[in-house]
């Protein structure tokens, strides 16, 4: 016989990114939910993070665009280079005025905290907590999850948020007949990013100048972050032996002398010597991943089990820079990465918590007399994660088939011999007013939490480029 009441009314799997920022929002909802984290501590390493307009419109809804403001950076301007030749400065101060919200980039562990604390901090979310299994009876008024060592835990929905090797996806496919297997693949690129310290010989005119620089072999990107701190990424094929491929992302014990003796010896405009070895010398943090990208688009919903962020869709780390959160395994000493695309795996991680909020609480919020009699109430489940699914599916899809195709455009990798010219006339010579027309599908379309005050310290109250429903992007096919 099943009790009364559920020990919370949302489980949420995974305590990213996404899995924070739902749990936030629904703490603000006065909806109770628990956060069941794998790993037990978490510990300061990665890179850092790019918000843009169309997360950040709900995080200053939440209270936390000022603390972002404060200790990230504005991206200001992109200097772009092929090699050493200079081919422009993109004035990106227009994407305040365009969509009232500018990109930020700020040290990843710190706006992990933001939203750890904004969630409830340890009275919600449970470390040392590996879901094993999660069992959906339609019969039962309650979902029941179990965790290693023997505990479980009872709710009304679930929402698997455990990045893009999610446990939570294995568990429904498996439980579907299916393969319980991810379908993802490794796209045969390398990530080498860090974290570093003030850069020294950089000043005032230098802050919130973010570079883009094209070599023969590789590419490189350094985001602007605070105190003239840069948060690098660079992008090479991996060197894999024959048949080989790797399982695992997150390279053990990376360095920066490995970043090094690929991108040392590179041109970089902020070096004092015009090598970027200097910048990496200055490194807090280092991380090198191998890429991996999603082959299948599942349903986002199966029964009262919803997915979102990674586990739901991931996507290649050109059109979103690669930053992971790294939570430390005290038990063994492992690392557990967790996958966090910034600007828009992350942001897209937020847009689904968003949303996937707004469906929770239309069938969650309801008269408390009738919550443990009504066998109504998991069809209401079911229809409200349904439109969820549906809202989020079309847009997952085409970020995803944009980002692959913006891939290709990035590394000049397009048919007919057409990536190079193709890839000079976008970075030198379109105009910046066009970069802002051509944001406008992915960065105007700024969801927000219904039955939340509707006051955005950070908008001005001048026009804004806003969407009311998604729109596809203009890159869809190459």
């Amino acid at each position: 016989m099943h009790s009364e009441a559920p020990d919370t009314r949302v489980l949420i799997n995974g305590g990213g990114i996404g899995g924070l920022t739902l749990a936030a929002i629904l703490t603000r909802l006065n909806i109770p939910c628990m956060v069941l984290e794998r790993s037990s501590k978490i510990t300061p390493v990665g890179a850092g993070i790019s918000l843009a307009p169309n997360a950040l419109r709900v995080l200053d809804q939440l209270g936390l665009y000022a603390d972002i403001a404060k200790n990230g950076q504005r991206l200001n301007k992109i200097l772009i280079h092929k090699e050493k030749v200079k081919w422009r400065a993109l004035d990106f101060t227009g994407v305040q005025s365009w969509f009232n919200y500018p990109v930020i980039s700020i040290e990843r562990h710190e706006f992990h905290h933001m939203l750890y604390e904004a969630a409830g901090g340890e009275e919600t979310v449970r470390l040392d907590s590996k879901v094993e299994d999660i069992i959906d009876d339609p019969a039962e008024p309650w979902l029941t999850v179990r965790v290693a060592g023997g505990h479980q835990y009872t709710a009304e929905m679930v929402v698997g948020a455990d990045g893009i090797r999610s446990v939570t996806r294995r568990i429904l496919a498996r439980n579907a007949g299916m393969s319980a297997t991810n379908t993802i693949r490794f796209t045969g690129r390398v990530h080498m990013s860090g974290y570093t310290a003030p850069i020294e010989n950089l000043g005032p005119g230098d802050l919130g100048v973010g570079n883009w620089l094209f070599y023969n072999d590789s590419i490189l990107t350094t985001w602007p972050c605070k105190d003239n701190r840069q948060w690098f990424i660079g992008v090479k094929r991996a060197d894999l032996a024959k048949g080989e491929t790797p399982d695992r992302s997150v390279w053990a014990h990376a360095t920066p002398s490995m970043v090094n003796d690929t991108y040392g010896q590179k041109f970089h405009p902020f070096s004092e010597d015009g090598k970027f070895e200097s910048i990496v010398n200055r490194s807090e943090r280092v991380i090198a991943s191998n890429v991996f990208e999603e082959m299948d688009f599942p349903s986002m919903v199966s029964g009262r089990v919803a997915l979102l962020g990674d586990a739901a869709h991931s996507m290649t780390s050109f059109f979103g820079q690669v930053s992971r959160v790294r939570w430390f395994c005290a038990k063994n000493g492992e690392a557990a990465d967790k996958p966090l695309l910034a600007p828009q795996g992350a942001c897209q991680a937020i847009e689904d918590a968003t949303e996937l909020a707004n469906a929770i609480q239309r069938c969650l919020v309801y008269d408390s007399s009738t919550a443990s009699t009504s066998k109504k109430q998991p069809l209401l489940v079911y229809e409200a994660l349904n439109q969820y699914s549906l809202k989020r599916e079309e847009r997952a899809k085409h970020l995803v088939s944009f980002s692959s195709n913006y891939a290709k455009l990035h590394t000049a990798n397009l048919p007919y011999g057409m990536g190079p010219f193709l890839r000079k006339f976008v970075y030198a010579y379109l105009p910046a007013w066009m970069w802002m027309w051509g944001l406008q599908w992915l960065y105007g379309y700024q969801p927000v939490v219904e039955n939340v005050r509707q006051s955005f310290p950070a908008e001005e109250g001048g026009q804004i480029n806003l969407l009311k429903t998604p729109r596809k992007p203009f890159l869809t096919v190459i």
